[in-house]
């Protein structure tokens, strides 16, 4: 009897590890900036300018991306290093994010790299898939921000102003 306590004990433990450790391990690379602080990503080809008071987290074992959490939690932007010029990375993005024949905007931000992006809405808020890069450079950088419990429109200047903020090699 006591053997079966034991056991019981033990997958107890067990389960309590499983549900506690991937939460605890994702939270291990993160970070919260008092200023508005430079990141990098994938060996510093891509850049960018975390917001003071938002959450920056780097998976683990992946210096290839990164994702930024406003304050309120409503909005986590994740910025991933891609192959290529601007326009492959779009395509790429919209395929990955099934926005294909989504209209998209193309503007030049004010670092001179160029950004091309679109929003899709849903019942939880919405998206807003971008690439910033140059049109033949050697990388990109591709945004995805997801809104959750609020408008895209209540965080479009935010999400600009994060995307004028990231620098990528010409």
């Amino acid at each position: 009897m006591a053997c079966i306590g034991a056991l019981g004990a033990a997958a107890g433990i067990g389960l309590a590890a499983a549900v506690a450790i991937p939460p605890s391990l994702a939270n291990l690379g993160a970070t919260v900036y008092e200023t508005p602080t430079e990141v990098t990503i994938a060996d510093a080809s891509v850049s960018l300018t975390a917001p003071a008071g938002w959450v920056v987290r780097r998976p683990p074992f992946d210096g290839d991306e990164l994702t930024l959490t406003s304050p309120d939690g409503r909005l986590e932007i994740a910025v991933t290093e891609l192959s290529g010029g601007f326009d492959t990375a779009y395509a790429d993005l919209v395929r990955g994010g099934d926005a294909e024949g989504a209209e998209a905007v193309t503007e030049t931000l004010s670092s001179g790299s160029r950004t091309r992006h679109t929003e899709l809405l849903d019942e939880e808020g919405g998206v807003v898939l971008a690439a910033v890069g140059d049109e033949r450079g050697p990388v990109s950088a591709g945004i995805v921000a997801r809104v959750s419990d609020a408008s895209v429109g209540d965080y479009r200047y935010a999400i600009a102003e994060v995307l004028d903020t990231v620098r990528v090699p010409s």
